[in-house]
């Protein structure tokens, strides 16, 4: 696998997020949504009329660019097999969220897909938190500490046991993707699971307002709670059958199968 490829695809994501959150910035400074209608309950900004359209014309721009990097991702994607085959053949992945998964995710280390749902933020299992030690320089390290930590979970103290950008990328945009296409991962996973959790006396932690927790079955958890589960169901088997396919393709031993984790009851 080629780094100098993983790199730029790593870069032109970045841009393209640059770019993007410029655009989000001065639209929300005007005052205005992404479609340029007024957001509610935003008292509309004082600036002159040619002043308003001079900041449109800056979102634009960066629209532009934001269209442009997509485009010249969609070129360094090409290059990898498990791209041109699986990814293209799902429908939801576009290049942004494939960009995400090529660029961070790395299949000759990711021995099992175990790993994979670690670094994604998507294993709710106990791992070793670890700490940043500051050095005399003004540097600092990484160490791993004896104490347990949830593995999907920020935990005061303790650096991130996962990519947060990337699980945004993979549970935000990409599970809106799927849901969007109505794909088969969608369909088979999503809305069943969802629809499963609606009934289910199986109890959970939630946490409410005012920040206190409380054990409740699931059919009593809020909707976001549930649809939260369901989208992590639905995104842990995608990541599943990629591990598999992209291993295959490198010539790299599976150490699990799909059929273990469809199967497996929340």
């Amino acid at each position: 696998m080629n780094t100098n490829d993983k790199a730029m695809i790593r870069m032109i994501v970045r841009t393209r997020s640059d770019f993007q959150g410029m655009r989000k910035r001065i639209m929300n400074r005007l005052g205005l949504k992404a479609n340029g209608e007024q957001q509610e309950g935003i008292v509309e900004r004082s600036f002159t009329v040619e002043d308003v359209e001079t900041l449109k014309v800056f979102a634009m721009e960066a629209k532009r660019q934001e269209t442009m990097c997509e485009k010249e991702l969609d070129k360094v994607l090409k290059r990898f097999d498990i791209y041109n085959g699986f990814l293209k053949e799902t429908k939801g992945v576009g290049p942004v969220a494939a960009g995400w998964l090529l660029g961070w995710l790395d299949i000759e280390k990711a021995t099992t897909v175990s790993k994979i749902w670690q670094y994604c933020g998507m294993n709710p299992g106990q791992v070793k938190g670890k700490k940043r030690k500051e050095l005399a320089d003004g540097e600092f390290e990484i160490i791993e500490t004896n104490e347990m930590i949830r593995g999907d979970k920020l935990t005061k103290g303790f650096v991130s046991p996962y990519n947060k950008d990337l699980k945004t990328a993979l549970l935000g945009v990409m599970a809106d993707g799927f849901v969007r296409a109505q794909n088969e991962y969608c369909m088979s996973l999503y809305y069943p699971y969802k629809a499963r959790l609606e009934q289910s006396e199986k109890e959970v932690l939630e946490t409410q307002k005012g920040g206190k927790q409380k054990t409740i079955p699931w059919s009593e958890a809020t909707k976001g709670h549930r649809d939260a589960a369901a989208r992590r169901h639905m995104v842990k088997n995608f990541l599943l059958d990629l591990y598999v396919e992209w291993r295959k393709l490198e010539g790299l031993r599976s150490e699990e199968h799909t059929s273990e984790l469809q199967s497996h009851s929340f």
